[in-house]
């Protein structure tokens, strides 16, 4: 069904705001909330306009407890230019499609918002246009959030660029990074126990200052929310024509949907409360990196520049993460 979705969205005119394929994309999101069940989120209905020409869609998955913090999952459903875009981002959309079909059918504790946000890309990317930002600041100032996820770019298979790095990574292909972990105290500890074999998935942790506010996190960020972003970063077919879905490596966007849905329903579960002291979860980022990347770490740590490197600290990662960035393209 996530492929489906994604065909379905990936139009070779693509969904830049303002273009025939946006009005095509907005219709196509709105059947599929109500094919799916979700509640509207508005009482107008999923469509929430704003600015004349932008349009955010919202529903809900009423859960058992009203009283406990819901959870926001989202992404963006706009293109950067006139082509498929299916990494960016209409496979992240396709896949919170399945997700909620699944989470209606089991009914969860908290209730859970599904929105697809409008205008991230440029010229409106942290303008107030933007759909995430409007979302976050006309809608959501008295919702106290367990947690909101964001997804963008999650379906290509990872690449640094850097040849003997890349080699050097037994199954690099398969990383994933999730940002903020340090925006709530119970996060971490979610975030690893959700974690699933790493033949399947490998996920490094890092902070959001090492990416910087590169999608709709931003917002609600801001805000004061705790919040997870999922993204594979960049890739190289990234805002070009040949992103379409035969990049897409839909196996491994099922197994990230797997790991979401272990980590919703540990959120559905835990004790969350608004937490106003937040401690540097570096010995967390340490484990799973060590996790992710097995026995290669120490030789492509020296390959890196660290001759005798032991990652111990903030420190480390900090010098680590800006190098290997910087290697990729993704320094913030």
């Amino acid at each position: 069904m996530i492929q489906e979705d994604v065909e379905k969205l990936a139009l070779p005119e693509g969904r830049r705001v303002g273009q025939p394929g946006h009005a095509i994309a907005l219709e196509f999101l709105k059947n599929r909330m109500k094919e799916i069940g979700l509640m509207p989120f508005k009482e107008q209905g999923f469509s929430i306009p704003y600015s004349n020409q932008f349009t955010n869609l919202a529903g809900v998955i009423p859960g058992s407890d009203s009283s406990a913090f819901p959870i926001l999952i989202g992404a963006h459903y706009d293109s950067a230019i006139d082509a498929p875009c299916a990494d960016d981002n209409a496979v992240s959309v396709a896949c919170i499609l399945s997700i909620a079909e699944i989470l209606v059918k089991e009914r969860p504790k908290r209730n859970v918002i599904i929105a697809f946000f409008d205008a991230e890309e440029q010229p409106y990317f942290l303008t107030e246009n933007m759909g995430s930002k409007r979302f976050c600041n006309d809608h959501c100032r008295e919702i106290d959030f367990a947690c909101v996820i964001i997804l963008d770019a999650i379906g290509h298979d990872f690449e640094i660029g850097v040849p003997p790095v890349d080699l050097l990574i037994p199954g690099i292909k398969k990383l994933l990074f999730l940002l903020g972990s340090e925006s709530h105290e119970s996060l971490p500890e979610v975030v690893e126990e959700a974690f699933i074999e790493k033949k399947h998935l490998r996920v490094i942790p890092t902070m959001n200052k090492y990416f910087g506010d590169r999608s709709d996190h931003h917002a609600f960020r801001k805000a004061g929310h705790p919040y997870l972003f999922l993204s594979k970063g960049s890739g190289k077919y990234t805002h070009k024509r040949e992103d379409t879905v035969s990049w897409i490596n839909f196996r491994r966007v099922e197994i990230i949907k797997t790991y979401l849905l272990n980590i919703l329903k540990l959120l559905d579960s835990a004790q969350i409360e608004r937490s106003k002291e937040i401690s540097d979860p570096y010995k967390y980022e340490i484990r799973m990196m060590k996790k992710a990347i097995g026995w290669p770490l120490a030789l492509i740590l020296f390959c890196l520049g660290f001759f005798g490197m032991t990652l111990r600290s903030r420190k480390d990662i900090d010098s680590v993460m800006k190098k290997v960035l910087n290697l990729a393209g993704y320094s913030s």
